[in-house]
């Protein structure tokens, strides 16, 4: 497969957006004027919005409430430790089975399903996030633009929309060597330039880590670990090597480096190895993932049996075998206890034997103890519109509205719960999903009809007013 034709359109709108900047060395770059002068943070920030907006599009992100908090939390603890308030991070993962990760503008921090799916430990999934954020912190595409002009942007463009398509080619170099060929300059001239960003990425990278509680020795042990499997499997798995060009000598400071920092010993979080296989499952598909645990539990090679069971039960229900799944339960439990992700795998059981009531009151009492599970929330609400209870659930709606309110996925909730019978609010939550979504063009359409629609809510059609005005000062600085 080639380049994605949305996102070789996007990084020529990339290229035509940033404006040129003159050659000029820095060592030490002042990161408030310098990369600012170069690429606006509202700029990085629109792009990065832009480009996820467009993966999203293209169904590559994996829309998963439980993958997509924990990979939130884990980020977002990271990321503190950075000190960098005027930055909001947005973690999300592509379904790939891929080996990758890679930072947008504005922070915006995608990490491939493979990556997660080979890590063994936390602590190395935590050093690649990290490493990834120390990137955003130090404004690493602006420094970019800045220090090589016109002709690096161009390359920059093209290899950032590249790095995301290349892995879905049979032919990973043969991909860069395209992009190449097609701006005219040398690719290996930009590894070369970004081997110092991915040294700085490494040095602060491993300062959040530790920071966090992680060991810092995770980051060169993962590092060495990809350059050994490379060398004996040199194929397009191991894409986090050519988008983050290793040496040995890169390898040996890290080690060096991380001598430095005291030893934590630090065990893996349930929801790590379980969101590992709710992201197996996804990326290889029901079939191959229930292949892939018989293997491991006839062999013994696990991380952790619970999570393997889990992983069971939860791809023998995406096959539509709800009793086989619902025989799993109790070694399930048996092995992971009363853990939210368990609960929501018996309620999505129950839910697909067609035991709504049940499935209802699982989701709530576990919302009693772990009120802060969005997915949970979700599935409760979901099963209650799906048992003709919209009146129950557009109380739970705006319960859980007051803690996520930008939730796109909340919003198109409380839309179906409206429905025909109630156009103004429906059209004006559906509207609002778009808006958080970032498809401004359709919540625009969305919130003209809810103005057209009867009703009585002064405060509604006030708020659908400000919102319309809002998108038209968007839409008109949008190039």
């Amino acid at each position: 497969m080639t380049l994605r034709p949305r996102l070789v359109a996007l990084a020529t709108s990339l290229a035509l957006i940033w404006p040129a900047a003159p050659s000029t060395a820095h060592d030490l770059p002042n990161l408030g004027t310098v990369a600012e002068s170069a690429l606006p943070q509202a700029e990085e920030n629109r792009i990065g919005r832009d480009i996820l907006r467009s993966l999203r599009d293209d169904g590559d992100v994996i829309d998963d409430a439980e993958v997509g908090d924990y990979l939130a939390d884990l980020g977002g603890n990271l990321a503190a430790t950075a000190q960098a308030p005027l930055l909001r991070f947005n973690f999300f993962t592509v379904n790939d089975r891929s080996i990758n990760a890679f930072a947008l503008p504005g922070g915006v921090i995608g990490v491939h399903s493979g990556l997660l799916m080979v890590a063994q430990s936390e602590g190395e999934v935590a050093a690649v996030l990290a490493h990834e954020i120390a990137h955003v912190t130090q404004r690493h595409l602006a420094r970019m633009q800045e220090n090589q002009g016109k002709n690096q942007l161009w390359l920059l463009a093209a290899v950032l929309a590249g790095a995301l398509a290349a892995s879905r080619s049979s032919n990973g170099d043969a991909t860069f060597g395209a992009l190449n060929a097609g701006v005219g300059l040398s690719i290996s001239r930009q590894l070369a330039y970004s081997r110092d960003f991915e040294r700085e990425a490494d040095r602060l990278g491993m300062q959040y880590l530790a920071a966090a509680g992680f060991d810092p020795r995770a980051m060169p042990a993962f590092f060495e670990r990809l350059q050994q499997e490379q060398r004996h499997n040199d194929n397009n798995a191991l894409g986090f090597l050519r988008t983050h060009p290793l040496t040995g000598e890169r390898i040996s400071e890290g080690q060096s480096r991380a001598q430095s920092y005291p030893v934590k010993m630090r065990a893996n979080s349930t929801d790590f190895v379980l969101m590992r296989e709710k992201l197996r499952i996804a990326t290889l598909g029901a079939q191959d993932a229930l292949a892939y645990y018989q293997t491991a539990l006839a062999s013994g090679r696990y991380l952790n049996r619970g999570a393997v069971l889990y992983g069971q039960a939860r791809a023998l229900l995406a096959q539509g075998q709800t009793a086989a799944a619902q025989a799993l339960l109790p070694a399930v439990r048996q092995q992971l206890g009363s853990h939210p992700s368990v609960l929501l795998l018996e309620g999505d059981i129950q839910r697909a034997a067609a035991n709504l009531p049940a499935a209802i009151q699982t989701y709530h009492q576990a919302l009693q103890t772990w009120p802060a599970r969005r997915a949970l929330r979700l599935a409760e609400i979901d099963t209650l519109l799906q048992a003709g209870r919209s009146s129950d659930a557009r109380q739970a709606i705006d319960a859980a509205l007051l803690r996520y309110g930008d939730d796109a996925q909340l919003w198109r909730l409380s839309a179906r719960s409206y429905g025909e019978a109630d156009a103004l609010r429906y059209h004006a939550a559906l509207g609002n999903a778009f808006f958080f979504e970032q498809k401004f063009d359709s919540a625009r359409v969305q919130y003209q009809l809810a103005s057209r629609a009867r009703g009585d809510d002064f405060y509604l059609r006030s708020s659908i007013e400000a919102r319309l005005r809002e998108l038209d000062t968007l839409l008109k600085t949008r190039p």
